[in-house]
């Protein structure tokens, strides 16, 4: 068989990696023994990996794509004991494929995830066939990263396809979140035709992540080999029957994955590749779409797309349109300032009249600023609309606009009222300069009749004016230092002092404003009771100024590992807690546990001196937990000792305990299947 041999650059950095080994201690220059299988490759820890055990490894590669990475190539390969990322020279280009049966000799490394392995040298040995045993997993199993590089199988539906010089990504939307698949582009191939089939992929799992942390997850499959369809789309998007935009989101006791949905309707707003705005006789609609066609306002369309909610009104996602033929929609309509806040016109396209009080062309969409009766409607024009100052109306003209009215909702009154949209203020977007008429022109003085004025008033005014100002800034400054008063007791009384996270006072507002919410709209919600193990051994052994520089240090590691609506509130000395409302499912919970202590246990530089710490966990959700503010605390502080007492550094998830027949009810902490992410003692 021929050799490809890929000296450059890795003997290079092989050999920095034998000269690191040489430099360890007495104890660390004993021979290292050669790796064969991709398992004790994969199963190295990072700082063992990084002391380049010589690896010899005859495999199959599943995939190989020299273009996808800048730095070397990307390389899959897989044995009878696992699957592990080869990075290789991005040149020569080899003749590779799914299925070919190579030799690999190189070194171990830290990788940017997990263990892989540094090819210096690549051998064809013959010919094999893919694994055929893929571990099938979901969404949730994956982003636990115990599955990086391995060959796994998922289930989605295609939502949509980016093509790129080298690569194609496909989006697939499985049932507890969306995931890219990567792989090399095929001339001749029409990916598009996948767009909303269910599909079975068989592909390597590959980690995304920010510096050796997990932030997500990507699939990579050589060929649509690979690709099982278990229901195709229809061949033609637009050829299913046209649904009212009115009936979008309409209840439906088994919705499934949402396949993408076909509306027809009146153009009343395009941005071209940016969005378009359609309306029927029974409702409008916008939607975000990459597609750049400049279609007619006023125009019929079919429009394709799959159903999404975005800040909380009806919208399509990865939307596609064609000109069609029908009846056109209803002429704007006209409305009165009273009718503007009311939100039932969103998406409609209406017409008002109101007057100019300012404009804004330096935003980044040119806004006029406009008021009916009491009421400010902000128009946004086209990015493209370059007027400038050859606006052709003074401020205080009364103009009539005609655009899509774009309702902004109260998200908090929304949440925490009934269930209905509560509307907050409204936006109008206007398709051109051309839907802004000038009614009536304001009223002006000559500057003859502006000085006769002026000299009649002057004496009055300017007695009066020194005056007003100085009291004015005296108002002003007492205004702002009483209010940056209250600001900071408002903050000082709700916050921890040395972390800046919140307090008990503060958790247990938002714990009880996230309860509600989770019992309106029937969701699921975490609480995550954290206690460092052995924090008073730091204080004893580095003193208080050091252990106020680890809570600090670890405030900022728990602000990481969770989302930006979670809390991460300080309760006591050593004691933090996690809120984590609006979860899809109760296991995100433990989820977010493991990678807290993951990154708790990550040394930390005390002094000039590292230490590493451990943390406990009490893991509880809501309502499998409790449904009570007091008991879901108890219940995380019972799953937290149980945690210590199960050995620390890891966490416990409360589970209610079945209530036998004729017995007493009560709960106990359930066991806790293994952790998505490993957890270690210190």
């Amino acid at each position: 068989m021929r050799v490809q041999r890929l000296l450059v650059p890795w003997i290079a950095l092989a050999a920095a990696c034998l000269t690191a080994g040489a430099q360890l201690p007495s104890d660390s220059r004993q021979p290292l023994r050669t790796l064969t299988t991709t398992r004790e490759v994969h199963s190295l820890p990072p700082d063992q990996a990084a002391r380049a055990y010589p690896v010899r490894l005859r495999v199959v590669v599943t995939y190989y794509d020299p273009y996808i990475d800048s730095r070397h190539g990307a390389l899959f390969v897989c044995d009878r004991t696992g699957c592990i990322f080869v990075a290789i020279s991005t040149r020569p280009i080899l003749s590779l494929q799914a299925g070919t049966l190579v030799e690999i000799t190189g070194v171990s490394g830290p990788g940017d995830y997990a263990s892989d392995v540094l090819g210096t040298e690549v051998r064809v040995a013959g010919q094999s066939h893919l694994p055929t045993n893929p571990s099938k997993l979901t969404l949730t199993q994956l982003l636990t990263g115990a599955f990086d590089a391995q060959w796994v199988e998922i289930e989605g539906r295609v939502r949509s396809v980016h093509l790129k010089l080298h690569n194609v990504a496909l989006e697939i939307a499985t049932e507890d979140g969306t995931v890219d698949a990567v792989s090399l582009r095929q001339d001749g191939v029409d990916y598009q035709s996948l767009v909303d089939s269910l599909i079975r992929l068989r592909s390597n799992a590959g980690a995304v992540t920010n510096q050796h942390q997990l932030v997500g997850v990507r699939m990579f499959f050589s060929t649509l080999r690979q690709v099982s369809v278990i229901q195709p789309a229809s061949r033609d998007p637009f050829a299913v029957p046209a649904v009212p935009i009115a009936e979008l989101f309409r209840y439906s006791p088994d919705p499934g994955l949402l396949r993408r949905v076909h509306v027809q309707g009146e153009v009343t707003l395009d941005w071209p590749g940016r969005m378009l705005c359609i309306q029927d006789a029974t409702n409008g609609i916008c939607m975000q779409t990459a597609q750049a066609d400049d279609v007619p306002l006023g125009s019929f369309v079919d429009v394709a797309g799959f159903p999404a909610i975005n800040l909380f009104k009806p919208s399509l996602e990865d939307a596609v349109f064609r000109a069609a033929s029908g009846l056109a929609a209803p002429p704007p309509i006209a409305i009165t300032p009273d009718q503007a806040v009311k939100g039932n016109l969103d998406g409609k396209l209406v017409r008002i009249d109101a007057e100019l009080v300012g404009r804004d062309f330096a935003a980044a969409e040119p806004t006029l600023m406009l008021r009916a009766g009491g009421v400010l409607l902000p128009a946004i024009l086209p990015k493209d609309a370059a007027l400038g100052a050859a606006l052709p109306w003074k401020e205080g003209s009364i103009v009539r606009i005609t655009g899509v009215c774009n309702v902004q909702v109260d998200s908090l009154s929304t949440n925490l009222g009934e269930g209905e949209v509560r509307p907050e203020s409204m936006h109008i977007l206007l398709r051109s300069i051309d839907d802004v008429s000038l009614v009536q022109a304001p009223s002006w003085w000559t500057p003859r009749q502006i000085l006769e004025v002026l000299a009649a008033a002057g004496i009055v005014v300017l007695s009066a004016f020194t005056w007003i100002v100085v009291l004015r800034h005296r108002v002003k400054l007492q205004t702002r230092a009483l209010r940056a008063s209250e600001e900071r007791l408002r903050h000082l009384s709700e916050h921890d002092a040395l972390t800046g996270l919140p307090n008990r006072i503060l958790l247990n507002d938002r714990l009880q404003t996230a309860l509600k919410r989770a019992e309106r709209f029937e969701t699921c919600l975490g609480l995550l009771l954290v206690d460092v193990d052995g924090f008073k051994e730091v204080n004893d052994a580095f003193g208080h100024q050091a252990g106020d520089t680890l809570l600090c240090e670890l405030a900022g590691r728990l602000n990481e590992c969770v989302r930006a609506t979670d809390t991460v509130a300080r309760i006591g000395g050593d004691e933090f807690v996690v809120l984590l409302p609006d979860l899809r499912i109760p296991a995100e919970a433990a989820n977010i546990a493991a990678e807290i202590v993951a990154a708790v246990s990550t040394p930390m530089a005390i002094d000039h001196a590292q230490t590493v710490i451990t943390a406990s966990i009490g893991v509880v959700t809501y309502p499998e937990g409790s449904t009570s503010q007091e008991a879901l605390m108890q219940c995380a502080d019972e799953a937290m000792y149980a945690a210590k007492e199960k050995g620390k550094n890891g966490f416990q998830v409360y589970r209610p305990k079945p209530v036998a027949f004729g017995g007493e009810g009560g709960s106990v902490l359930g066991p806790v299947p293994h952790s998505p992410l490993p957890l270690s003692g210190v």
